[in-house]
């Protein structure tokens, strides 16, 4: 075998860190500056370069060095990698921010220098989810570029060979290629004699990073050196993987999992940022889909280009150092302003549509007339309930409730009339008057929405009596399916379904604090954060609210100065148990972590990822996780549903979440040289949802539907009474299928159809039917397990079809 060093010449650069975006952008121009500057003086060296942000950057700053680089690209000279706006987290973005990353990274590589990347490169990103493969193939990329976790303290059963496969489980694989000695620095004699006992070719990474810089006079001329002697040569990460495969492809170990552990702290470093980011991803995804729902039913124009703008500031936010939380606080002031530029964005986006819609809805039986008075926050008409529509973003039906701000309310009925279930609800807030809203239930089909009426007067309508199913007492909330109660520290002793007959709750669940300080904000070379050192206790409990929909019942708990109120929320006939929690924890260099030891036996854990989950040992290790984990023994599984913590583990049979990690903004690897000066992260009132439930093992497509309700929940539109073209209620979308879902809809890019993005949710293979009735189309999909797919459906009816998600080719 003639094996040989391909010299990658680059330059680390993070945007940000130890520095803010000004900064950033002056590095990235003096290091791209430079890197041209020594392809003049050593004419045969290559520079290679990821993250298309940063030469959108150059285009817009200094248009003529990106000329120079066109033309260096044109010669073979500059190569440009990644596929992603930057080098993401690649384990706290949702799926669709990851399709985002390549769809408009991908794009504008196509667009400006005539190709798309071919490699994935992710070299400084602090673990990599398993379902990465499938993006990356499915965005045109056939391999990868990473370092971390390393095999010798992080990851010890990788393979001993950095060149392998790495497969998601649907069986989508790329080359990969771990990074085994660093991706920068000097070239000494001996990093070339320890690639060389590899039984395959290998890459040696040279340049000074992190605050960029590129290759020195002094790694070219030693490069220079090694080249003489005949077996390494200048090239780009394409020109090795192209090797490999034409001349070595033979006895390449495969990876089947995620590639974990480094730096588990950052599945929790700096809570605000990351719930921001659920959120945003959230509402982003909404406001696209009621656009173009709205594009299709009012002939309003889509805000695909507004939409394109707010997800460049998500993706440039999760940059691994900021959206893992290492990097300094007033980068977090300006990262904070981006997810509220691109939040807003969102929210007008959505609103606008929705209300074009719902604007266009036959609210009114009787008469076009002026919109009715208006009594409180109502519009009425004598006759008339008020009209409130409620929308559905998702691709299947949703029952639940929604709830309008109204202190008084005698009745709730849907568009035939039909007596509604409705109770009000204790609200955060008064307005001198009551502290009420009016919590009522509803039924929303796919991807649409449904009218209903509030009224206010007894005499305009009287409503059914509803028989109460709740229980409440000071240590007990119960309805039909479930009782749970308490203990004097505020912990539950028992979780009991009465339906199965089953006691869930093995040992008290409660709250413990964790011993942080011999860790820094990364978390580096921790991997399991449970040295418990107390526990929260000494409840004080308070009914909040008992009704006929739902009870909750106030635990506040205390540790030392820090509080945690948690308002516990059964709803009628489910076994579900919502959780809003309120931390304000006061401790410094340690870890709030809520615990659910579950009577499951030898159970499996498993943790959702990115348009998918894995299956692992209850080994202890903090792993990170998106909307839903679940612990399940072949027979039941108990699952936790959240809203924006992505840090959790399994030990033996009990679940850990951390609600929040106090520890120091960028403390790397500081533990000899803090002081009182340290500024902390996550000591700010926290506040985020959670649910537990029971289901049954196996059924993730379940857990997959709760948590996306939970995290972007039915809307509701206050209206007047006008005659409309729309009908009272409507269905856009249904598949014929439960582990399947469409999670995206969007415009094409090119104008000339519509995208979706469909998930199988279960983990099984499957044939889907997508009936898309707001555009008269159906289209049937295979699917493997764990595959998503994205469907084109043309404008002018053609075939509908599978494509890349870069919706090129």
């Amino acid at each position: 075998m003639n094996k040989k060093i391909f010299m990658i010449g680059n330059a680390h650069i993070d945007p940000v860190w130890q520095w803010c975006v000004p900064e950033g952008l002056a590095v990235v121009k003096s290091t791209f500056r430079s890197a041209l500057d020594r392809m003049i003086e050593y004419p045969n060296y290559v520079f290679t370069s990821a993250c298309a942000s940063y030469y959108k950057w150059i285009k817009l700053s200094e248009p003529e060095m990106f000329e120079e680089i066109k033309q260096r690209i044109k010669e073979g000279r500059w190569q440009y990698t990644g596929g992603m706006w930057v080098q993401p987290d690649c384990n706290i973005p949702c799926g669709e921010s990851f399709a985002r990353h390549l769809l408009y990274s991908q794009r504008f590589f196509k667009e400006n220098f005539g190709d798309i990347a071919h490699s994935g490169y992710n070299v400084d990103s602090f673990g990599h989810n398993g379902m990465l493969p499938q993006l990356f193939k499915k965005a045109g990329m056939d391999n990868y570029v990473y370092h971390r976790p390393s095999r010798d303290t992080e990851k010890k059963n990788l393979p001993e060979s950095p060149v392998h496969y790495w497969k998601s489980p649907d069986g989508s694989s790329v080359l990969a290629y771990r990074i085994p000695d660093g991706y920068g620095g000097e070239i000494p004699d001996e990093r070339v004699e320890r690639l060389e006992k590899y039984a395959h070719s290998q890459m040696l990474f040279y340049g000074v990073g992190n605050h960029g810089g590129g290759p020195t006079r002094e790694h070219l001329n030693s490069a220079e050196k090694i080249i003489e002697k005949g077996n390494a040569l200048y090239s780009g990460v394409d020109g090795y993987f192209n090797y490999i495969r034409e001349n070595e492809n033979e006895n390449i170990p495969i990876v089947n999992e995620d590639l974990q552990h480094h730096a588990s702290g950052c599945y929790s470093a700096n809570s605000k940022i990351k719930k921001l980011n659920r959120e945003t991803e959230n509402e982003l995804i909404y406001a696209e889909k009621i656009d173009v729902l709205s594009s299709v039913l009012t002939k309003a124009q889509p805000k695909s280009a507004e939409i394109e703008k707010a997800w460049e500031r998500v993706m440039f936010n999760q940059f691994h150092d900021i959206l893992a939380g290492c990097s300094i606080k007033p980068a977090y002031d300006d990262a904070y302003a981006g997810f509220g530029y691109a939040k807003e964005t969102a929210l007008e986006i959505g609103s606008f549509a929705a209300e074009r819609i719902s604007w266009r809805v036959n609210t009114t039986k009787f008469f076009d007339a002026e919109p009715s008075g208006i009594r409180g926050r109502l519009w009425i008409r004598k006759g008339e309930g008020a009209p409130m529509v409620v929308f559905n973003p998702h691709s299947f039906p949703v029952k639940g409730t929604a709830s309008f701000g109204e202190h008084w309310v005698s009745g709730v009925v849907d568009e035939n009339n039909n007596d509604v279930e409705f109770q009000m609800v204790r609200a955060p807030y008064t307005d001198g008057r009551s502290v009420n809203r009016c919590l009522f239930e509803v039924e929303i089909p796919a991807y649409g929405y449904a009218t209903y009426f509030i009224f206010k007067d007894e005499q305009n309508y009287v409503p059914q009596k509803r028989e109460n199913q709740f229980s409440i007492g000071e240590r007990f909330i119960e309805n039909s399916v479930v009782r749970l109660e308490f203990d004097d520290d505020g912990r539950i002793i028992s979780y009991f379904n009465k339906k199965k007959n089953k006691e869930f709750c093995d040992r008290p669940m409660g709250a413990v604090v964790c011993e942080d300080r011999d860790s820094d904000t990364w978390g580096h070379l921790v991997f399991d954060f449970n040295k418990d050192v107390g526990a929260f206790g000494n409840a004080e409990f308070e009914i909040a609210e008992t009704g006929t929909l739902r009870a909750t019942l106030k635990v506040k708990t205390h540790y030392n100065d820090s509080e945690l109120t948690q308002y516990y929320t059964l709803y009628k006939d489910s076994d579900k148990v919502e959780v809003r929690c309120k931390t304000q924890f006061r401790e410094d260099y340690k870890v709030l972590k809520l615990t659910f030891p579950i009577a499951v036996n030898k159970p499996t854990a498993v943790y959702s990822m990115p348009f998918g989950f894995i299956k692992k040992s209850t080994n202890g290790e903090e792993e990170p996780a998106q909307g839903w984990t679940a612990l399940e023994d072949g027979t039941d599984g108990f699952a936790l549903i959240n809203n924006g913590r992505y840090s959790f583990c399994a030990i033996g049979n009990e679940m850990r979440m951390i609600a929040a990690r106090a520890c120091a903004y960028l403390d790397h690897y500081g533990q000899k040289t803090r002081d009182t000066n340290m500024e902390m992260l996550d000591r700010d009132e926290l506040e985020f949802t959670y649910a537990f439930m029971t289901y049954k093992s196996g059924n993730y497509s379940e857990l997959v539907r709760e948590a996306e309700v939970l995290n972007s929940p039915l809307r509701l539109y206050q209206e007047t009474h006008h005659k409309g073209t729309l009908p009272p209620s409507y269905c856009g979308m249904s598949v014929d299928t439960d582990n399947v879902i469409v999670q995206t809809v969007k415009i094409a890019e090119d104008d000339s159809g519509y995208v979706l993005r469909a998930i199988e949710t279960g983990g099984k293979p499957c044939t889907a039917t997508l009936d898309l009735k707001f555009i008269g189309r159906k289209a049937v999909l295979n699917f493997r397990p764990q595959e998503f797919k994205t469907v084109y459906v043309p404008l002018d009816g053609r075939e509908i079809k599978e494509i890349l998600l870069t919706e090129l080719g």
